[in-house]
């Protein structure tokens, strides 16, 4: 730990000095987090976060910070707990997390947070979010947690997958889609403003397929017997991508659509408007007419080193910049 914490002094000066460099009178400034993976508050990773949050918000004034999900790593699989547990796991670190910075936290729903990847139900999650961490757009059914937040004349519109998942199949699955509630909620009422909107998305936009071995299983935990599921089905993306990308994309011909920001890959990407890219044969395609930036996991990603960025929205300027707090590189986007 005394290592890592002398090289994040050095990652949070040199963060501090690029964001005084970009940060203008109307910015808005976001420590941004992802894919933690952590077992508890007194695990190595969770308390590495805490160290970089407390230190550069010290030293960088923000508004809220971000976590884009996947908070723990797989509770249920390798340790077998209840809803009761998980709920008291969850809690505990965010708490611990809005104590060390003194700021919102805004928690994406990951597929290892909810009605996800571990098969649990969702009323812990619920509780969390409508609790200590809500507000009062939100909203709270089987279908997930999604909610908006204002902060000056920029929406931060938070969505949530997967939608639904059945606990007790021979192979249980959950449901990649953000479900028909929640598309009528966001073109409803979510994006039903002349403020400046940011997508908070744990799972990227830009792939509704998984390209693995179909055959492949993995034990999964349903909150009461050990189960096996297909990878497949674990590692999914965005079913109902079309219906979710035309309705941003009709928002952005009357409003100023910024970017989606999301995570779940473990990896640093950043897409331009209907950019394709090739990947092992196969070909990945952004359907939003904004950027799409994905941060890399917190501690498991590529660098195998600390990893957060600090956004920082500019309205007056069109710009969103991710300054890099760790392994990687700076990231900028414009707004044509």
């Amino acid at each position: 730990m005394k290592e890592f914490l002398t090289r994040l002094e050095g990652y949070v000066e040199r963060a501090e000095k690029r964001v005084n460099e970009v940060r203008r009178e109307d910015s808005l400034v976001f420590p941004v987090f992802t894919d933690l993976h952590t077992m508890e508050l007194n695990h190595e990773t969770a308390q590495r976060l805490i160290e970089a949050l407390r230190l550069t918000v010290s030293k960088i004034p923000s508004n809220a910070v971000i976590n884009l999900g996947d908070t723990f790593n797989m509770l249920g699989r390798m340790i077998q707990i209840d809803n009761d547990e998980l709920k008291a796991r969850f809690e505990e670190l965010y708490s611990a997390i809005c104590e060390s910075t003194d700021l919102p936290l805004i928690n994406v729903n990951g597929n290892h947070d909810a009605i996800g990847t571990d098969f649990f139900k969702p009323d812990f999650w619920n509780s969390i979010v409508k609790g200590k961490y809500g507000n009062t757009s939100a909203v709270y059914s089987d279908e997930g947690s999604y909610y908006y937040l204002d902060i000056a004349d920029t929406r931060l519109v938070v969505v949530s997958l997967p939608c639904d998942s059945d606990l007790y199949a021979e192979n249980p699955t959950p449901l990649w889609r953000f479900g028909d509630k929640q598309l009528l909620w966001l073109k409803s009422t979510a994006l039903d403003t002349d403020k400046s909107v940011i997508v908070l998305s744990h799972v990227p936009f830009y792939s509704n397929k998984y390209y693995g071995n179909p055959e492949t299983k993995l034990q999964v935990w349903n909150g009461s017997e050990i189960k096996e599921s297909y990878v497949s089905a674990l590692c999914g993306w965005i079913d109902d991508i079309e219906e979710a990308s035309a309705i941003f994309n009709d928002f952005a011909q009357k409003g100023r659509l910024v970017a989606c920001l999301s995570g779940h890959t473990h990896s640093d990407s950043l897409w331009r408007p209907f950019e394709s890219k090739e990947k092992n044969g196969n070909t990945y395609t952004n359907p939003l007419c904004c950027y799409q930036a994905v941060t890399a996991a917190t501690i498991w990603n590529p660098y195998n080193e600390f990893v957060m960025d600090v956004a920082v929205w500019t309205p007056s300027e069109n710009t969103l910049s991710l300054v890099r707090v760790g392994a990687g590189e700076d990231r900028e986007i414009k707004i044509l």
